[in-house]
């Protein structure tokens, strides 16, 4: 008996596109048709569907390129130059196609009052060559002695000229930089009307995203190695990474870019029960879920009147203390951070209120136990939370704050309920999964100084590959804070395992902080040496520092200086303005708080 297998219909680099952009694009013509519409209620311009043309804008080319660079296997098959040798398998960049590249981008980029130019005669010759191979296959199984196929040179080209044309793009923009410019303008109309921003090009976020970038990996051969300036990141289903631009300060509230950047910790909850692991085994009692119930801080919506007031000023005190006593060191603080679990999200947005008004004071970061529920309510879960300082329509200073949940469970084993000493709160013979929902995986990425840009990781997070990381590497954000709720921040524990990845790809400095309680409740056990260190810093140039909580001090002041680095594509471009943070100094802050915060209780009871 015989059996006949129908070869399935090709897809071509055009159906690709049409993927992409299923109602077209805008193109220069479209767009200039478009400046000269008066009348409002005139319909605008039809879209641009037969792909003759390339878009007007450098993150649609750039999703294009990089799209059919991905998804043929073309992208790692690119090689600059070296001492005039080529290989026949590689497609080879000479320092000739470079510099043609960053003129054309420079050119396509540079415009007078943010209007942006037509596309210059590098970008059509590439895109015509493109063209000629819109009916051919987009992917093709390939001899591993075959030559590149002969598409995918103009595709690298069109790459690199949008990325160089998106120089800035996410960060300042000028009215001399086109590009950079309308993409500013774009963004803030979506956030003005209350939408996030996980997305830049007009292309499906179904299929792809794009977003500005900080860093490009000096290891490995991916794409995200391709592109200095614009990241392709996947669909918005599978994780989103929001982007928010570089605040709008102005006069003294204005921060220099390159200034060191004084950063507090204050590691609370200081003493953690073991009561606040509560268990609800599940029905053959081998497993079972747990959640944090919090005891050194009121939960959001609870009954707060007079006691949450009696209680939040000694706690606002304590901060502010612990941020003065760094201040009269260091002279002005600029960002305060709480580990995982630490605050409730009113408290968060309390100490925002009381704090935005500090001089100097740009950044806010705190692991929380419940967030705002969209029906109006809050829920319980794991959280985290950034507060950046903006100032609105009228110049007031406030923190603008973004949460978004943890992206795994922690699961809680023997080894662990030994080594906390929860044996009276969880059943050591089974296993315990954090009860969180697990709704929305997203990343918030803010611009700070207009140059660098931070994010978080929750615990659990920061040892996943899926699906944050691939946001992370994709962006590559110039400081990572990791919030954990774990004991000891060491060299050999897994923290810094997990934090040289990403120190190495895509280079960010990571920065993992963890509660005084817990490391109370494993030195207080005796199974593993005492040990002081809540927080552990990583950066790219293989430094690995633990970070030492002394006896009688409650926070702890550090000094992350920002430098100009120099980094290479994968192609051979040279970018000589990305940037490195580096940690120039650590100082231990001691306050003279309530009694009860020390203990672990919210000053007055809950």
């Amino acid at each position: 008996m015989s059996v006949t297998i129908k070869k399935t219909a090709a897809y071509t680099l055009r159906d690709a596109l049409r993927s992409l952009f299923p109602r077209g694009y805008l193109d220069h013509k479209g767009y200039q048709t478009r400046l000269e519409l008066t009348d409002t209620k005139r319909l605008p311009p039809k879209l641009h569907k037969t792909f003759e043309n390339p878009p007007y804008l450098a993150v649609d080319l750039f999703a294009i390129a990089g799209f059919l660079l991905l998804k043929s296997g073309g992208y790692h098959h690119v090689s600059p130059e070296v001492g005039g040798a080529a290989s026949p398998r590689m497609i080879t960049v000479t320092a000739a196609q470079r510099d043609a590249w960053k003129a054309a981008g420079r050119q396509w980029r540079e415009a007078t009052g943010g209007v942006v130019p037509p596309p210059p005669p590098e970008l059509i010759a590439a895109w015509d060559e493109l063209k000629e191979w819109f009916r051919n296959d987009l992917f093709r199984e390939k001899l591993p002695s075959a030559k590149p196929r002969p598409w995918w040179p103009a595709c690298v080209a069109l790459l690199a000229i949008a990325d160089e044309a998106a120089a800035n793009v996410g960060f300042e923009a000028s009215a001399s930089n086109a590009q950079a410019f309308t993409a500013d303008v774009q963004m803030r109309k979506e956030i003005a009307a209350n939408r996030k921003v996980y997305t830049l090009s007009s292309a499906d976020p179904d299929h792809i995203c794009v977003l500005p970038k900080s860093r490009t990996p000096k290891v490995g051969c991916t794409l995200r190695s391709l592109s200095h300036h614009l990241a392709l990141l996947p669909s918005r289903g599978l994780a989103r990474a929001y982007w928010s631009p570089a605040p709008q300060i102005s006069g003294e509230s204005a921060t220099v870019a390159n200034a060191p950047f004084n950063l507090v910790i204050i590691p609370s909850p200081f003493k953690v029960r073991a009561e606040a692991f509560r268990g609800t085994p599940a029905t053959d009692a081998t497993w079972g879920w747990f959640h944090i119930k919090s005891h050194w801080c009121p939960a959001s919506g609870a009954k707060k009147g007079k006691a949450f007031r009696d209680g939040f000023e000694p706690f606002l005190k304590f901060v502010t203390d612990v941020l003065d006593e760094a201040a009269r060191d260091v002279g002005t603080v600029h960002g305060l951070v709480f580990p995982e679990a630490a605050l409730s999200y009113e408290v968060f947005q309390k100490l925002c209120l009381e704090l935005q008004q500090r001089p100097g004071l740009e950044l806010l970061v705190a692991g929380l136990f419940d967030a705002r529920d969209p029906t109006g309510g809050y829920r319980e879960g794991n959280f985290a939370a950034m507060a950046r300082l903006d100032e609105d329509a009228k110049g007031k200073k406030k923190f603008d704050i973004a949460t978004r949940e943890k992206h795994h469970r922690w699961r809680i084993e023997k080894s662990q309920i030994d080594a906390y000493a929860l044996g009276s709160a969880l059943d050591a013979n089974s296993g315990w999964w954090e009860k969180i929902d697990i709704l929305s995986r997203s990343l918030d990425v803010f611009v700070l100084r207009g140059g660098a840009t931070v994010t978080t990781l929750i615990c659990e997070d920061l040892a996943r590959n899926d699906p944050c990381q691939e946001l992370v590497r994709g962006v590559g954000p110039n400081l990572l804070i990791a919030l954990l709720m774990d004991g000891p921040q060491l060299k050999d524990r897994w923290p810094a395992r997990y934090a040289t990845v990403l120190a190495e790809d895509p280079g960010s400095s990571v920065l993992s902080v963890t509660s005084k309680g817990l490391i109370a409740r494993s030195n207080a056990t005796k199974r593993f040496p005492a040990s002081d260190k809540i927080a552990l810093w990583r950066d790219d140039s293989g430094r690995t520092e633990e970070l030492s909580l002394p006896d009688g001090a409650h926070g702890l002041c550090l000094t992350l200086q920002p430098g100009a680095v120099s980094e290479r594509s994968l192609d051979g471009r040279l970018n000589s303005n990305a940037q490195s943070w580096r940690l120039t100094g650590i100082v231990p802050v001691t306050a003279t708080p309530d009694v009860d915060i020390l203990a672990g209780e919210w000053p007055g009871g809950l």
